[in-house]
């Protein structure tokens, strides 16, 4: 232990007798520990860490699989499943909807809160509990059973400042009738979608019919029974979809059944990207520790004098090689702080930067597990930098290192074969990255200039639901309240034109209908027409800036049975009347609201709008009048000719001059939603980009100081050359040709591990492949430009070499 204490004071001694090589060593340290704890802070709070559910391993949802993909299932596959499969411990139906919490005194305002109607036995299935008050429970959605609801954690504290007696009173959410509040869910739980309250899902009997069988409307989740695994619970699930498609071929014939574990579910679409980030600053603290490397061991050729006197006095080579590795150790527990301090300052900046749609993001903290991986990180870093230069150390000849004191030089063949080693990895690890960093950013910049279909720029969009208390589903109601919302806020100042759409373009809304021309069928054997469905009102558009390519818009004519139109787009056109005008058809399918199943007349081709994004594929869409659907639930657009923001206190207004109990919805420019999709992917581009800034600089860096080095060692050679009559360019090739040869299969190296590792990146790539050549040429330039300029001043320093001087020691 005293040998130890004073191997420490020792180490201590020499980094302050050396601070530009201490600083420079902590700074290298503290960039590559910072950003691997920064970002394993992320994957840890998003991957690792347990759902804040009970026994999370063994919860699912279930898919219903139907040709246009998976998705919910019907009340009736619902009932079915949980009667008949004998792998669950429970299944429970969920569905959103947004709802308005009415104004409960003077001092508060109706406010839109996001809901959730769930099963009775949600909380036991997924094993939440309810700290204060009661879960729901079986009988709460029979009929006639006392209306009963749960509020989040976040809502008891926000709007009834966590007061306990709020159990037991009674609130309006937009029904004919109160809620009663019986219970409030732990802290942290707002599954599904952030939901603010729960409600029980109440039956009724149009949710059971046949009809029923075909409104797939419903997520499933379930609880594996003990001792099931997740394959059983799939052939399971899957039997009882085979019975149900044989028993009603109408709705479920083709009709599987998917099971998946909940949390790949939940973070399935980030895992690839957070997991390619981790590998990213992964290569970046390789090539710190190759940089540091390169440090320790021209630091301890400069010491060879000293430890060769010291192997000849009698010191054994593990004492030797022990107090280097404690050097090296030192410098890592001091890194490792300055990481952890760096890692604090980059989570702060990650929490304004990051996307909004990574899940559990708000999570990410520096627990003790982040301490404990920031801990072991140092020790890692303490072998990958300080291991090869104590074994150099370790193994020097006294012999040769005296005759080096005498000559003036210093150095083996075997350190420069290191050290050449060295300059190959890092290179080659900077290839990738900068490689990496090119790709996302042609891909950014293609989603940046794509043709989305319509303009964002100037509109404002505000999220309405109308309580079913006041205006019934599909009635005239609804219908009546949106045409005198629109009448007054196209005669508002700076409103250039106004409309109501069911979804936005990009926000993730996907409803798919059948679709058929009854004049002709689809051949027998052919998957049916399936498209997309769209709700607008005339005006809608016109304010989004969609260009109608043949044909006409929806005017306010199209009501009626004598107006019975709708619009298409481009992609519809070409996927169901190839080669010819479509104008003039009639469209047919199975849904209606109350006022007849959509459909009517072709009157209009609309360009393709981006629905899923600047980069994908379109699909076939159907835009069907207002008039046709009378939904409860729509969005307002308001195309204004200043910034639109500014509008919204009038857009509040007018609604609630129409309807005091009515809260908006959620609020925001049409740009910020377009903005929204192409964040995760700036997001990603960034901190790649940064990842491989430092790379590309951390290599530039070592190389110089590489060659610098080397060139110092090599003065007395030089000397000898330039007495001989060797040429200052002929120095200078010498020298530059052997760095840069070494950079150059660095770049060979890198470039054919990039071809492989850049396949990874497919998921976050559009109008780009991951072997496209332009960015791989630039990369090749960019980095062969830099090795070039740091290998120069070094080399026609060696080029000035004085024989002279270089002699005098002779």
């Amino acid at each position: 232990m005293d040998t130890l204490a004073q191997d420490l004071r020792l180490a201590v001694r020499r980094l302050r007798r050396g601070p530009t090589f201490t600083l420079v060593a902590l700074a290298t340290l503290a960039l590559g520990i910072g950003a691997n704890v920064s970002i394993f802070s992320v994957v840890h709070a998003v991957l690792l860490r347990p759902l804040p559910m009970h026994d999370d391993a063994r919860l699912v949802r279930l898919y219903s699989l139907r040709t246009q993909g998976p998705g919910p299932t019907s009340p009736p596959d619902l009932l079915d499943l949980r009667e008949q499969t004998h792998a669950f411990d429970g299944l429970v139906g969920v569905a959103n909807a947004a709802m308005t919490l009415g104004a409960d005194g003077p001092e508060t305002s109706p406010q839109k809160v996001q809901a959730g109607l769930v099963s009775p036995e949600f909380f036991r299935v997924l094993g939440v509990s309810v700290p204060v008050g009661r879960a729901l429970q079986v009988g709460d959605d029979a009929p006639g059973a006392p209306k009963v609801a749960v509020l989040s954690y976040a809502l008891w504290q926000r709007r009834f400042g966590g007061d306990p007696s709020v159990l037991g009173r009674s609130f309006s959410f937009g029904g004919p009738e109160p809620w009663t509040v019986v219970g409030v869910a732990a802290p942290g739980f707002d599954f599904p979608s952030h939901a603010e309250v729960w409600f029980p899902l109440l039956w009724d009997d149009s949710m059971r019919n046949a009809q029923a069988r075909g409104a797939h409307w419903l997520e499933l989740y379930g609880r594996l029974a003990p001792g099931v695994s997740l394959e059983q619970a799939r052939a399971d699930a899957s039997e009882v979809a085979r019975r149900l498609a044989e028993q009603y071929p109408a709705t479920n014939s083709g009709k599987g059944v998917s099971v998946q574990p909940l949390r790949d579910v939940l973070v399935g679409n980030v895992r690839p990207s957070l997991l390619l980030l981790l590998g990213a600053v992964g290569l970046v603290l390789l090539i710190a520790c190759a940089n540091l490397t390169h440090l320790l061991l021209a630091r301890a050729a400069s010491r060879e004098g000293e430890l060769s006197v010291r192997l000849a006095l009698g010191a054994s080579r593990g004492r030797l090689a022990r107090e280097l590795l404690i050097e090296s150790a030192v410098l890592s527990v001091l890194g490792g702080g300055a990481g952890l301090l760096a890692a604090m300052w980059a989570l702060d900046a990650m929490a304004v930067l990051g996307p909004r749609d990574i899940p559990r993001i708000e999570e990410v903290s520096l627990d003790g597990t982040v301490l404990a991986f920031t801990a072991g990180l140092s020790v890692l870093t303490t072998f990958l930098f300080g291991l090869v230069p104590a074994l150099h150390a370790s193994r020097a000849d006294p012999g040769r290192g005296l005759r080096a004191m005498s000559s003036g030089s210093g150095g083996s063949a075997h350190r420069h074969r290191t050290r050449s080693t060295l300059i190959v990895v890092e290179t080659s690890l900077a290839v990738l990255l900068l490689v990496s960093a090119g790709l996302l950013l042609r891909s950014f910049l293609h989603q940046q200039h794509a043709d989305l279909g319509f303009r964002p720029e100037g509109v404002l969009t505000v999220k309405l639901d109308l309580p079913p208390r006041h205006y019934r589903f599909g009635s005239a109601e609804p219908a009546a309240f949106y045409e005198r919302l629109l009448e007054r806020v196209r005669a508002m100042p700076g409103v250039q034109s106004a409309g109501l759409v069911s979804g936005l373009p990009m926000d993730g809304v996907k409803w798919t209908i059948p679709m058929r021309d009854p004049v002709r069928p689809v051949p027998q054997g052919t998957e049916p027409w399936q498209t997309r469905v769209r709700m607008l009102t005339p005006g809608a558009l016109e304010t989004l800036g969609a260009k109608v390519m043949r044909g006409r818009g929806l005017v306010s004519t199209d009501v009626g049975d004598s107006g019975r139109v709708v619009l298409i787009n481009a992609e519809a056109a070409r996927r169901f009347w190839p080669g010819e005008d479509p104008i003039g058809h009639t469209v047919e399918t199975d849904m209606g609201w109350g006022n007849g199943t959509f459909g009517g007349r072709v009157v209009g081709v609309v360009e393709d709008l981006a629905i899923d994004g600047p980069a994908a594929p379109a699909a076939p869409e159907l835009f069907v009048p207002y008039d046709q659907a009378r939904s409860t639930e729509m969005t307002l657009l308001l195309r204004t000719s200043g910034e639109p923001l500014t509008l919204l206190p009038s857009v509040r207004a007018e609604v609630r001059a129409l309807d005091p109990a009515l809260a908006l919805g959620r609020a925001r420019t049409l740009s910020s939603v377009t903005d929204g999709v192409v964040a995760p992917l700036r997001f990603y581009l960034l901190l790649v980009g940064l990842f491989a800034g430092a790379a590309l600089m951390l290599a530039a860096v070592g190389l110089y100081g590489v060659v610098t080095y080397a060139v110092l060692q090599r003065t007395r050679e030089l000397g000898i050359r330039m007495a001989l009559g060797a040429r200052e360019q002929q120095v200078m090739r010498m020298v530059l040709g052997h760095y840069l040869r070494l950079t150059a299969v660095g770049l060979v190296l890198g470039l054919a591990l990039a071809m492989g590792v850049s396949r990874a990146l497919t998921h976050l790539l559009s109008g780009v492949l991951p072997t496209d050549p332009l960015t791989y040429g630039v990369v090749v330039v960019v980095l062969g430009g830099v090795a070039f300029l740091a290998t120069l001043l070094p080399a026609r320093r060696a080029s000035r070499v004085s024989p002279a001087i270089a002699l005098r020691g002779e």
